[in-house]
């Protein structure tokens, strides 16, 4: 049963009151920032390389980046963005959309990452082990682990429904 709309909205709520900002938005959880962080990393390490440097220490850095792992990255930076500009005055008419559809998206990015990360695995001759790096091992691993987050958590669904209504310029308040 739906709670009573003549109700407060601090006693309508459907979660702890810490799960939600001053206007009743639901908050977006701290594993949510980690895992579009995680799928961003390609990208964040692309930026990184062309910041101003010596050389000597970037060229590590220059050795992770696959270009291919950028196409996932792509597919998770309109949600990264809608979730930075999600409590701004004003946002273009695509960020609610995108928003609404971001467990997919994110999840698509995921997908394409481990199937990214696995065409050499099973393209490749010889033994799996020789073939499987520990590197390789972990990021599949939080890939999995960030899908099953975006896929059992009872909030995500909630949140991605939850786009924040545009304040009247009368309530507009410089943080």
């Amino acid at each position: 049963m739906p709670p009573d709309p003549a109700l407060p909205p601090q006693e309508r709520l459907r979660y702890p009151l810490e799960r939600y900002d001053a206007q009743f938005n639901l908050r977006i959880p701290a594993t949510l920032w980690l895992i579009m962080v995680l799928l961003l990393r390609h990208g964040l390490l692309l930026i990184i390389t062309f910041m101003p440097t010596t050389g000597k220490e970037i060229t590590v850095l220059r050795d992770l980046i696959r270009p291919e792992f950028l196409l996932a990255d792509a597919l998770a930076l309109p949600v990264f963005i809608s979730a930075i500009r999600r409590n701004a005055k004003r946002t273009p008419a695509w960020m609610p959309r995108v928003w609404r559809h971001a467990r997919t998206l994110l999840s698509l990015s995921l997908l394409l990452y481990l199937g990214l990360l696995s065409a050499p695995l099973v393209a490749g001759t010889g033994p799996l082990v020789q073939r499987l790096s520990e590197a390789a091992l972990l990021s599949a691993l939080l890939n999995l682990a960030a899908l099953a987050y975006l896929w059992r958590s009872p909030l995500l669904p909630d949140l991605f429904r939850d786009w924040p209504q545009p304040l009247p310029s009368a309530l507009w308040h410089e943080n």
